[in-house]
């Protein structure tokens, strides 16, 4: 299923980026329609520009970080959008995190696996939510 494969696709990009083994943004940019928003796990919004902005500040922030998805469901497809629900996990050496996420994607046939994403909606999975004081934005990193 191509929308399983971009999933897992941006989110090797992503960690790659965070370790410093990717430096070019082009993934990123390719990635997210024009109209792009990002809903954090700690109910911050982003606009795509806000997102592009963090991953940057990301780059190459940590050397200990393995991202992963799982527990891949689509909730609904038509031909103009399609919305799927998954498990991210951010797995650390002093810590793993976890987030229920929800997509949206639209088609684009110019777009790594014929989609792009509109939408992304974060929340912590409750065993898994950091302290306040250590939650981390897109860029992996603390708030603020």
């Amino acid at each position: 299923m191509g929308w399983i494969k971009e999933i897992e696709e941006l989110h090797a990009f992503f960690e790659a980026l965070f370790l410093g083994s990717e430096t070019s943004m082009d993934r990123a940019e390719v990635a997210f329609a024009p109209g792009f928003t990002f809903a954090g796990p700690d109910g911050t919004e982003h606009d795509r520009p806000g997102v592009i902005e963090m991953l940057h500040e990301g780059r190459a922030h940590t050397n200990d970080l393995r991202i992963t998805t799982s527990d891949h469901h689509l909730v609904v497809e038509t031909d103009g959008v399609l919305v799927c629900t998954y498990v991210e996990h951010h797995h650390l050496s002093t810590r793993q995190t976890h987030r229920l996420t929800t997509a949206v994607f639209v088609p684009e046939r110019s777009a790594p696996n014929g989609l792009q994403w509109l939408r992304v909606q974060e929340t912590w999975l409750p065993a898994s939510a950091p302290d306040p004081a250590e939650q981390t934005g897109a860029d992996g990193r603390p708030p603020g």
